[in-house]
C-alpha cells in the first residue's frame, strides 16, 4: 500500500453529520503532559507517537482534524504497523486508559487542560476496540470527549471526537474501521 492508499483511510467531511470543515492537524499537534497519573503521560506520548509516525515500527501514518462553527472537532489518526506492532500499541493505550484517572496536558497553544476518565467501554469493531470517554476542563470550561481505538489487521484508527451527540464517535470509528477492511479485504 502506498501513501496516497493510505491516505484513503481517513475520514473525510463526508462522512461528518454536521457542517464541518478540514483543518491542518498540525493545530493540534505535540500536547505535553503536565502532571496526574502517569499513564496520562503513556496517552499522550501514544497520542504524539500515532500523530508523527515515529513508532519505529510505523509504515505508514495519516491524520486529519476537522472542526465547526459550534466547536466540535474531529481528530482521525491511521498507522499501519510492521512486526505485530499494532497490537502491542493498542494494548499499551487500553492499559493507559484503563489506568489513568485524571491527568494535565498542555496544548501547543499553552492552553492547559484537566482531564478525567468517566468511562471505559469495549466497542465491538475491526480485531478489538474500546472506547473512554474524558471531561477536560479550563478555566470555567467543561468539555466532554471520547476516543475509540480499534485495531484492523496491522492498522490502528484512533478517534478523538468532540461531539454533543456520544454515538456520534462509534459511528465515526465504525465508518474508519470499514474502509480499512476494505481497502485489506479482510472482512
Amino acid at each position: 500500500m502506498d501513501d496516497a492508499a493510505f491516505r484513503q483511510l481517513l475520514l473525510d467531511e463526508e462522512d461528518l453529520d454536521e457542517s464541518f470543515f478540514g483543518e491542518e492537524p498540525s493545530a493540534a499537534y505535540d500536547p505535553v503532559f503536565v502532571s496526574g497519573d502517569e499513564s496520562g503521560r503513556t496517552l499522550v506520548d501514544l497520542t504524539n507517537m500515532l500523530t508523527h509516525g515515529s513508532h519505529p515500527d510505523t509504515t505508514h501514518h495519516a491524520s486529519a482534524l476537522f472542526t465547526n462553527i459550534v466547536g466540535s472537532v474531529v481528530f482521525h489518526h491511521v498507522a499501519q504497523f510492521g512486526q505485530g506492532a499494532c497490537r502491542e500499541v493498542y494494548a499499551r493505550f487500553h492499559d493507559a486508559a484503563g489506568r489513568c484517572g485524571h491527568y494535565r496536558m498542555e496544548l501547543n497553544d499553552g492552553v492547559q487542560l484537566d482531564i478525567a476518565r468517566t468511562a471505559l467501554e469495549p466497542v465491538d469493531l475491526g480485531d478489538g476496540g474500546f472506547a473512554v470517554r474524558w471531561v477536560s476542563t479550563v478555566d470555567h470550561f467543561r468539555i466532554e470527549t471520547a476516543w475509540v481505538v480499534v485495531a484492523k489487521d496491522s492498522v490502528l484508527t484512533f478517534v478523538n471526537a468532540r461531539i454533543p451527540d456520544p454515538a456520534e464517535v462509534h459511528r465515526l470509528a465504525a465508518v474508519a474501521v470499514g474502509r480499512v477492511a476494505d481497502l485489506t479485504g479482510a472482512p
